[in-house]
Formats: C-alpha cells, structure tokens, sequence
C-alpha cells in the first residue's frame, strides 16, 4: 500500500451551508408528502417528485457535503485524488506522475495559484494562497521534494526562474540569468 506523504484537502462546508441543505431537504419532503396524500393519481406525481428529487440532491445537496482532496507521494512520485461524503471515501487509483518539468506559480484574480507541469504540457492545480510570501515557501517545499524547477509566473509574458539554492540559504527570491 502506498503511504501518502501530502495531503492537499478542500475545506469542510460551512454549518450555514449545512443547515441550508438541511431546509432544502425538509421543504422537498414536504413537497413530497403534500403531494402523495392529496393527490389520487400517484404514479404520475411519484415520477415528477422522483425527477425533483434527483435534480435537488445532484445540483444542491451533493454539491455541498462532497470533500475533494489531493495525496501526493513525493517518494515514488505518485498521485491520487479521492472525494468523500462524510466518512465515506472514494477516489481513483495511485497515478504515476511522469516526466515531471517544474512548479509554476501565477496571479490569478483573487490569490496566488501554484500548478504541477509535467509530461507534454499537462498541469494539475495544487493550491492557492492570496499571500506571495506564502505561496512562494510551499511552492519551493514543494519543487524540492520533487527535485525540480521554480518558475516565477506572476506576471503575464514576463516569466523568471527562481534560483533555489539562494532561497534555500537566505530565505530571498532571487533570479537566474
């Protein structure tokens, strides 16, 4: 078995996002039970409640209590991405990371976003921070223990190296040549 060495997790919902899908809850059963005990032809009105149920927990219920999570083995250089509802979990197999070319961090609208490159220009999303400091610190953790590069992306077009052995000494960005 594969021991996962990082885990990347999405934060739990809000209790306000769960006492909301608790009422969205109630009112369909509430739905459900005007409609069965006033309503004389219920095979009809049992498929368009049916039909209601399967929108209301696929588009607003599940949406709200499924986790997503990241585990990265930096040993073996693998990757697996597992969801989970509650203390259910279920996700994909370990998935061998190949090739890999280097870290890249960029602006996006709201934070500082750092992305995986490897094999043929395939990235995966890793996380973001709204702080440079911070995000910079995870990204070189991150690039050392995968052995590769540090790229500096915050700037459209105007993309720098970061030359680690200074960071790894002085705790400073400074760029290669």
């Amino acid at each position: 078995m594969i021991e996962t060495e990082f885990t990347i997790k999405e934060p739990d919902s809000s209790i306000g996002f769960k006492i909301l899908i608790a009422f969205i809850l109630t009112i369909y059963t509430s739905i459900c039970y005007y409609f069965i005990t006033t309503n004389e032809d219920t095979s009809k009105t049992t498929a368009y409640l049916v039909l209601l149920g399967v929108v209301v927990i696929k588009y607003m219920v599940l949406p709200g209590l499924i986790t997503k999570s990241t585990h990265l083995n930096f040993t073996l250089k693998k990757i697996k991405y597992e969801s989970g509802i509650g203390n259910f979990r279920f996700g994909t197999r370990w998935k061998q990371l190949e090739n890999l070319n280097y870290i890249s961090v960029f602006n996006t609208k709201n934070e500082y976003e750092v992305k995986l490159w490897f094999k043929d220009n395939q990235s995966i999303s890793l996380f973001g921070y709204e702080h440079y400091d911070e995000v910079i610190e995870k990204a070189f953790f991150f690039s050392e223990k995968l052995d590769i590069d540090l790229l500096d992306a915050r700037e459209r077009g105007y993309h720098k190296w970061i030359n680690k052995e200074v960071y790894r000494s002085t705790g400073k960005i400074k760029y290669l040549d």
